[in-house]
């Protein structure tokens, strides 16, 4: 057992309660057993929290690999001309499908952005834990009252979904997508409602040359749909400090481009990081100074980013990618790295009791066989740290439910997802070879 939080436990074990919450955990022979209680074994295993995504786009898994080798302009605009020319059953599929592939993944926990509602049902329904971040638009001044208005009516479509496994958040898209004015209001309606916010912050260079200089191709497109762009006179940061963004402590994803300078004023204010090393290399954004984010204490979790990027939801390859991005003088030991997988990623989502093995905290759990990867080395952190992959993981839990095992995904009806998926596929795939590259 690796708890995370101290040293591993040979032939470890955790009493989870009908509450969903750790009752008790330690070596196996004083963990008790109460009668009636499911005893799953998990063989040669090593039992960890569950892994905790904190930047994903559920909704997109049926867009896995349509959109490739462009420059982030035209990879986004394609990749949302294909969205808006679907049909709605489709990002259901979609959706469901990406937290159950999450799920055969370790991941137990999901940090989401999206605009259709469907990721937060997902975590609902098939018993996922998550932050559901709504996703506003609006570059348009003029645009602020209607977009305020779509985002108040989609909060009260997802207060049903709210429970103590699914959060709501806000989220501003992102500098180029969304006005000041449009920024500072969501700001307002996000702290009348506590509600938690993220957005996408110095993402790339497109992004810094619009928000700085008030060129490139973002601000190009901007100004021939009639929409004045100024250079804002300070970087993304510092415009989301200038709204009073900043303040609320949000979770900023990727900051591929911000500086120390930048970093230094994001911790101070309580901010946090989604970092996506993965995703950054396969859209040419280059690598986030993670080095300084630790340095400079800010809490930073790991995310996958939106499969149509990166690929897959597997964590494993996320966190040597951010590893391996280190100077040698700070590299990371294995609990740190597996800390970054879980605790960490709780931590960035805001999320208490998550991502640790502890009396009190929820029950959320994940194991990854050990007769496969490093089969041979004495420590099991280092094995699951450094050789193991998605693949590898064999069980899955939220508040102590089973989620998965060995391939089954209990209580879930695996063939009508697929073929739900499969379709869901075939459709974007269809739209999207009738969009210009």
């Amino acid at each position: 057992m690796l708890p995370i939080s101290g040293e591993p436990i040979a032939r470890g074990a955790v009493l989870v309660g009908p509450d969903g919450r750790i009752a008790a955990v330690g070596p196996e022979a004083a963990v008790p057993r109460p009668a009636r209680c499911e005893d799953v074994s998990l063989g040669q295993a090593a039992l960890l929290p569950g892994f905790v995504n904190a930047h994903t786009h559920l909704e997109l898994t049926a867009l896995r690999g349509l959109v490739r080798d462009l420059p982030f302009f035209d990879w986004i605009r394609t990749v949302r001309a294909i969205k808006y020319a679907l049909e709605p059953g489709v990002f259901r599929a979609s959706a469901r499908w990406g937290l159950l592939e999450s799920f055969a993944a370790g991941i137990t926990t999901s940090g989401d952005t999206g605009t259709t509602l469907q990721a937060a049902a997902a975590m609902a329904d098939l018993g996922a834990r998550g932050v559901a971040y709504h996703e506003i638009f609006g570059p348009d001044p003029k645009q602020c009252a209607a977009a305020v208005a779509g985002l108040e009516a989609a909060l009260t479509r997802l207060e049903p979904l709210r429970s103590d496994r699914v959060t709501v958040g806000v989220s501003p898209h992102a500098p180029y997508t969304v006005s000041e004015e449009l920024l500072r209001a969501v700001t307002a309606l996000a702290a009348r409602r506590n509600l938690t916010t993220a957005t996408h912050a110095a993402e790339s260079e497109a992004e810094r040359a619009m928000v700085e200089e008030g060129r490139g191709p973002f601000a190009d497109d901007l100004r021939s749909r009639g929409i004045a762009v100024e250079p804002r006179g300070t970087s993304t940061i510092g415009w989301l400090e200038r709204a009073g963004f900043l303040a609320g402590g949000p979770l900023l994803i990727h900051c591929v481009t911000a500086g120390p300078d930048d970093l230094e004023r994001a911790r101070s204010a309580g901010a946090r990081v989604a970092h996506c090393p993965w995703s950054n290399a396969m859209l040419g954004h280059g690598r986030a100074d993670f080095a300084s984010m630790r340095r400079l204490g800010l809490i930073v979790g790991l995310g996958t980013d939106s499969v149509v990027a990166g690929g897959g939801h597997d964590l494993f390859a996320v966190v040597r990618q951010a590893a391996l991005g280190l100077p040698p003088a700070q590299g990371l030991a294995p609990r740190e790295m597996l800390r970054l997988l879980t605790a960490d990623g709780a931590a960035a989502l805001g999320l208490e009791g998550v991502g640790t093995l502890a009396v009190g905290a929820w029950g959320d759990l994940a194991a990854v066989r050990l007769d496969v990867p490093a089969s041979d080395a004495a420590d099991a952190e280092e094995a699951v740290a450094w050789c193991a992959t998605a693949s590898d993981v064999v069980f899955s839990a939220v508040a102590g439910r089973v989620v998965y095992r060995k391939g089954r995904w209990p209580g879930v009806r695996i063939g009508r997802e697929r073929a739900a998926y499969r379709a869901a596929a075939d459709a974007a795939a269809a739209v999207s070879r009738a969009v210009p590259r």
